[in-house]
């Protein structure tokens, strides 16, 4: 009995021991990066970190001890712990603020609740990181951004012009405007020792960061970057949008702090007295549903057909052609909407954003909410007879064609052809039956493909020429990441993006270097862990073809559905 008892009792003790989430743990509480900047707010993710239900701290001075649960900071190469200040705790998940006081380094970091003490999680911490918050507070879509220039600064910046309550008060809410003001506030601009007890702020460190705001094409020097006064560890930036700043619902928004670059996100400028953005799929109804917290449903069936350029070291280069179709319908929130492909088409400008997932996250955006059309889809036109596309993982997917590497791994025969397509569904449980059909043009050729340097310099502007494309856009697009977790065969990847977009019809576009350096330094080397990718592909204009309609099985049609293609090519580079 005492045996049992005993290991009843070491086992109940182990369930309660405190646990750090081993990917992404410890991470910027406004962008959800990894890597803390000393006197900013952090989150952690974890089991058993606190209790059930969330515990608040009542205000500064936060303390270092909430509702049993502390966390420390121990220096790697050894010496006294730091404990941090926290804010809130719960069982999966609590923030807290590291002092200004602790010196950049390595870190192992401790969760202690009830007496139970955390296995250590390595982090670093670093003089600046800044992380801008977001309108769905996880560092992802739009900025949650205030209007200095209207209501005092409490007006949101959101796609419509409207309100909303929050927080106990109701708050304006409309597009930016060429001219206005700005606020973005985050966390993370550096060390500021006057802020973390009782909220003080020691001045502007525009100057010390070499802090700029980058806003589509246009990089910023904001009139202030530092500690909110009265709100320890809180920091706000105030930039002036220019006269040329890029329009649209989705302009792409991100922070160079310290030669570190923020999260990537968005924020909606119209023309002045404008009561909407301009977006080139939503309408203003669905704008207005989204700013109200609502949600969307959109249809995306796609075919494609891509020569890839591998340069794989010591071995040369290698060309691989992917012929596939795919679809998908789904329900879209603020953030999913900010961050979807068929929101970055921002003809003759550019996007930037980041992507942090498995590879479908990555090649799509964030997550949306699958909706079944059926069991399987069906493609028919040049090559294409009755082509099954089955629904497996919430999509529709099938590969027509791969003609492998060196002779190896190919599958299928080559399908995609000019002329019309048309793909058919039975309808399902959420989409009932539809018809969509796109034109596939003729021959498309990146005319000066091969005149790209192996590693792309970021701090010039980057031109690209083409050919064909028919009556369509050409989308040229930039990649470089790396594998942050998960396994060799299903990696979790942090990759940053730029997307141009130019008419078929111009035949060439130059990506400015405030774009290319908004992306990380990575190897053209395949097997190097961090590969970059650049991309010029034709895709079809859906004001042109490719709409269709699909009725949703609980009433009315889906708010938007689009069948379009993709025809070019992909090759392996370096940024640097």
């Amino acid at each position: 009995m005492r045996i049992l008892i005993g290991g009843l009792a070491a086992a109940l003790s182990a369930m309660a021991q405190p646990t750090i989430r081993a990917d992404n743990g410890v991470l910027n509480a406004s962008s959800y990066k990894a890597d803390i900047a000393r006197g900013s707010w952090f989150v952690v993710f974890g089991g058993n970190m606190g209790p059930a239900n969330i515990a608040l701290a009542s205000g500064a001075p936060f303390p270092t001890e909430l509702s049993g649960t502390r966390v420390t900071f121990t220096p790697a190469s050894g010496g006294t712990a730091v404990e941090a200040r926290l804010w809130y705790t719960l069982a999966g998940q609590l923030a807290g603020l590291i002092p200004s006081t602790a010196a950049a380094g390595a870190y192992d970091v401790r969760v202690i609740y009830n007496g139970q003490t955390s296995a250590p999680r390595r982090v670093n911490v670093v003089e600046r990181n800044f992380g801008f918050a977001t309108v769905t507070q996880d560092g992802n879509g739009p900025a949650q951004a205030t209007n200095a220039s209207l209501n005092g600064g409490v007006s949101l910046v959101r796609f419509t012009t409207g309100s909303i309550s929050f927080s106990g008060r109701e708050w304006q809410y409309r597009p930016a405007y060429p001219g206005e003001t700005l606020i973005l506030w985050g966390t993370g601009i550096g060390a500021d020792a006057q802020s973390d007890v009782n909220g003080g702020a020691s001045g502007d460190q525009t100057a010390a960061g070499n802090i700029r705001v980058i806003v589509g094409t246009t990089e910023i020097t904001p009139a202030y970057a530092g500690r909110s006064n009265g709100s320890p560890g809180l920091d706000q930036i105030n930039f002036t949008l220019p006269a040329s700043v890029s329009l649209g619902c989705t302009t792409s928004l991100s922070v160079r702090a310290g030669g570190r670059t923020s999260n990537l996100g968005s924020i909606a400028i119209a023309a002045a007295g404008a009561a909407q953005c301009t977006h080139p799929t939503l309408t203003l109804s669905q704008l207005t549903r989204l700013d109200q917290g609502g949600k969307l449903t959109a249809g995306s069936l796609g075919i494609s057909k891509v020569v890839t350029k591998l340069n794989v070291p010591g071995f040369g280069s290698f060309d691989q052609t992917s012929e596939s179709v795919s679809g998908a319908f789904s329900r879209y929130g603020v953030s999913q909407i900010a961050d979807a492909n068929f929101s970055l088409t921002q003809v003759n400008n550019c996007y930037v954003y980041r992507r942090v997932g498995d590879q479908a996250s990555i090649l799509t955006g964030s997550p949306a909410e699958a909706l079944n059309a059926g069991a399987a889809l069906t493609l028919n036109g040049p090559g294409a007879s009755n082509k099954s596309v089955p629904f497996q993982s919430g999509a529709y997917t099938s590969l027509l064609y791969n003609s492998g590497v060196a002779g190896f791994g190919g599958s299928g025969t080559p399908t995609l052809a000019q002329g019309q397509y048309t793909m058919t569904g039975p309808g399902g449980p959420d989409i009932g039956s539809f018809t969509a059909s796109i034109n596939f043009p003729g021959s498309f050729t990146w005319t000066n493909e091969a005149s790209i340097p192996a590693v792309v310099p970021r701090a010039q502007n980057l031109t690209v020429t083409w050919t064909g494309g028919g009556d369509g856009f050409v989308g040229i697009t930039g990649s470089a990441g790396s594998q942050v977790g998960g396994t060799q065969t299903n990696p979790i990847l942090d990759v940053a993006v730029f997307y141009c977009v130019a008419p078929a019809s111009a035949g060439t576009f130059t990506v400015p270097s405030s774009i290319l350096q908004q992306l990380p330094v990575v190897s053209g080397d395949v097997t190097s862990g961090a590969i970059g990718l650049l991309s010029v592909l034709a895709t079809a204009d859906p004001t042109k073809q490719g709409s269709f309609t699909a009725p949703l099985t609980a009433g009315g049609n889906v708010d938007f559905a689009f069948f379009t293609y993709i025809n070019g090519t992909t090759k392996t580079v370096g940024y640097n």
